[in-house]
């Protein structure tokens, strides 16, 4: 079967070839004059080899195996036209489809080299490098579709041994990233052997050989030293294991490996591409950029470089916030990096909570923070992103690095979305997990101390469990807890990952109700100690994971396990409410939604049946009902923002200030860009003597820059006057009548200071 032939689709051509950049192949191409070449640059001889490749290059091969030459040499675009030549003089040679689609892939454009793969496998189906590169770029994208790929190599003694023994690779990396130690060895001691026998490179076994040390605690591995000899600018022998410690969180160990990794290899441009990104996790900016810089040099393909060079380019609409502005003993420092447009309407909130945060978590956890915080938020979710993996179209709201914190601004997402105040509150639960673990904490155990303090003592307050963790409750797809890491890293279906945060949240909730928070704190010291999870629950509980497992299902099920029973009956009667809505059955409504608050009174997401239940209050003209069931939404956690605004403004008509002004403060942590709602919590507070908080709402009003700058600048006078502030107070009337000159309020207080002065 013939195929057409493609063009190479990425942009630019590199003018030098800065370095030799193929991977080791395992004989997928099996030219002796090739293999000569390759064997001297993966015995580190790269001057000879950079000459074997050019006699190679320039001399009469045929086109696929000039097409390697020009790729080791690091001419991409020139080996994309010698492979698109080849698969035109051999459209049967699925070899050449396959080198060719690891081109794509050695170029960043893995969807490219898939449908490549695809082509090879039509023309030969049994094509075992061509199942393997398939199924690597699968495993790139935590595609459980690899397992097809993997298993018939794993599996079948017959198939090339090349391919099976980097099978067996693929294999123990994934293992190994999944703390499944046992299935990494044996699977690297599966490849050893199939390298051993066939005389393939043992650099990359040697890599994982010594991640695997290290993630049990061995620093100072042999295969260091074995590699660097077989090898000594192998900068993969210090890459990889630093990779387990980015995934681990150590960034700072991680920045160590990938030093040394660009040392002995120096045109290495994915570990100078690494490097640059967890420096910025430590805040090291100009190193940062340097080290992308030279990645970009190397390749400049690359999204990953390409997108955090842009987004550093982005920090000048920053604005950094220093609280203290200048050092006091006994004061955190604490630094904000907020975009210009929102930097004085979100800091002050801001700051309030990670100070507020700061002393609950230390008091809680018995860890004082030794270094200042940075907290960066971005109005643009795409650059928070980048900030965090360097790449567009993750999902998540924030992330942790140690002491430095960064996250979506409350203009990032939908309001209702998206609690702008909790996730701060989370972000800042990892700092300490992280920091007083020494970054050893596994991931379920700081997610779970996070969502625990966002139910427990977060800015809204209330145990919040979507309905889908509910689903997964009732199909039993929570994990054991020797395994609840797992959930997070590589996920098994859509919803696992927030499956995986609730478990967390709920397993350190019945820890703390159960045995009490100090065996929260015991749990930190153990991971600390470098203990994995289940030597950590033995060691500080006293019992086996699997009587740990018991123990938390009786939990879950005492707790939601009725609920649990009647999941069919809630999936119906909402449906039944959204149905009657379209017809206005208020009534109807009524029953049915009070019937689901009955249920699970803390279900309170955007679909909760008390925004049904007010609603219908409302429209049968049941003020006072509709009152008590958003009420009710926001003493249980419940945020959304136009439902809090609308019980405001009703509790303010009835007098209940105090409770309105709650209520009103409680947006401000969702949404914190309403201009028109500073204005009104800031007259409630002035009406309440509290003139030092309505002046912080009134002058964030007038940040948002609102149509009416006269009355803006007049409620500040108002609060300025209310403190005693009679200098600011006449400036901002004068501000005011510079705006509108006939302002009447604004005329009657400047007369009533000017009478003062007169009287005095």
């Amino acid at each position: 079967m013939t195929f057409g032939v493609r063009t190479f689709s990425i942009l630019g051509l590199l003018m030098t070839w800065p370095a030799i950049a193929r991977d080791i192949h395992y004989g997928a191409v099996n030219d002796p004059q090739l293999l000569h070449c390759d064997r001297m640059y993966w015995g580190g001889k790269l001057a000879e080899a950079g000459n074997c490749y050019r006699d190679l290059l320039s001399g009469d091969a045929v086109a696929a195996i000039r097409a390697e030459a020009a790729w080791a040499l690091g001419d991409l675009q020139l080996a994309n036209r010698l492979f698109k030549e080849a698969a035109g003089e051999n459209p049967d040679d699925a070899t050449v489809r396959v080198r060719w689609g690891d081109l794509f892939a050695d170029s960043h454009q893995d969807g490219e080299a898939m449908n490549i793969y695809r082509e090879a496998l039509t023309i030969d189906p049994d094509n075992a490098f061509a199942t393997l590169s398939a199924a690597r770029v699968l495993v790139g994208a935590f595609d459980e579709a690899a397992n097809t790929y993997l298993e018939p190599l794993l599996s079948d003694s017959t198939r090339d041994a090349g391919a099976r023994a980097a099978a067996w690779l693929v294999v123990a990396r994934v293992s190994l990233e999944n703390s499944r130690f046992s299935e990494g060895a044996d699977a690297l001691d599966k490849a050893q052997e199939l390298l051993e026998q066939n005389d393939w490179p043992l650099l990359e076994l040697y890599a994982l050989r010594a991640a695997a040390d290290l993630l049990d605690n061995v620093t100072e591995s042999d295969y260091t030293a074995m590699s660097l000899d077989a090898n000594p600018h192998f900068g993969g022998i210090y890459a990889t294991p630093a990779h387990f410690y980015v995934i681990t969180r150590r960034y700072r160990d991680a920045i160590d490996l990938y030093q040394k990794a660009v040392d002995v290899d120096p045109k290495l441009a994915a570990a100078h591409e690494e490097l640059g990104v967890n420096l910025l996790r430590d805040n090291q900016m100009s190193r940062a950029r340097k080290h992308l810089e030279l990645a970009y040099q190397e390749d400049p393909f690359s999204p990953k470089a390409v997108n955090t060079l842009r987004l550093l380019d982005s920090f000048e609409d920053f604005r950094l916030i220093n609280d203290p502005e200048t050092p006091q003993p006994g004061v955190l420092p604490i630094t904000f990096r907020l975009h210009r447009d929102e930097a004085a309407i979100i800091a002050p909130y801001a700051l309030e909570l990670v100070r507020e945060s700061i002393a609950e978590f230390t008091g809680r956890y018995g860890f004082e923070l030794k270094e200042p915080v940075v907290v960066e938020m971005y109005p643009d979710h795409e650059d928070f992103a980048v900030r965090t993996a360097g790449m567009p179209g993750i999902g998540i709201l924030g992330a942790t690095f140690g002491y430095v914190v960064a996250m979506d601004s409350p203009s990032g997402r939908p309001p209702e979305q998206f609690q702008w105040g909790t996730t701060l509150w989370h972000e800042m639960a990892h700092v300490f997990t992280l920091e007083a673990t020494d970054h050893l904490v596994p991931r379920w155990f700081s997610e779970g101390v996070s969502v625990f303090e966002e139910w427990r003592s977060g800015p809204n307050p209330g145990v919040r469990i979507p309905m889908a963790v509910y689903n997964a409750m009732k199909d039993d797809r929570f994990l054991p807890i020797a395994e609840l890491d797992e959930g997070f890293i590589r996920p098994t279906y859509e919803e696992q990952v927030i499956v995986s945060y609730m478990q967390a949240g709920l397993v350190c909730q019945f820890i703390d109700e159960t045995y009490g928070t100090e065996k929260l704190r015991g749990l930190l010291k153990s991971f600390k100690e470098g203990l994995q999870t289940g030597d950590a629950i033995e060691a500080v509980l006293d019992m086996s994971p699997a009587a740990f497992d018991r123990e938390f299902e009786q939990f879950v099920g005492k707790d939601h396990g009725s609920f649990i029973d009647k999941l069919p009956e809630w999936h119906q009667t909402q449906q039944s409410i959204s149905e009657l809505v379209s017809d206005a059955g208020w009534p109807d409504i009524v029953g049915h939604a009070e019937l689901l608050v009955d249920m699970l009174p803390q279900y309170i997401e955007v679909d909760s049946p008390y925004l049904s239940l007010a609603r219908a209050k409302e429209e049968m003209n049941l003020r006072d009902e509709a009152v008590a069931a958003l009420m009710a939404f926001w003493k249980q956690g419940g945020y959304e923002p136009v439902a809090l605004k609308r019980l405001g403004g009703w509790l303010h008509e009835s007098g209940r200030i105090n409770d309105a002004i709650a209520v009103f403060q409680s947006i401000n942590m969702v949404d914190p860009l309403d201009q028109e709602l500073h204005g009104v919590l800031g007259e409630l507070l002035l009406d309440q003597e509290r003139a030092d908080e309505a002046l912080r709402e009134f002058t964030i009003a007038l940040e948002l820059n609102p149509h009416d700058k006269a009355t803006a600048h007049f409620r500040l006078a108002k609060a300025h006057h209310a403190l005693g502030n009679e200098v600011e107070t006449q400036s901002q009337l004068l501000m005011a009548l510079d705006v509108a000159p006939n302002y009447r309020p604004a005329q009657r207080l400047l007369l009533e200071l000017m009478g003062a002065d007169a009287g005095n």
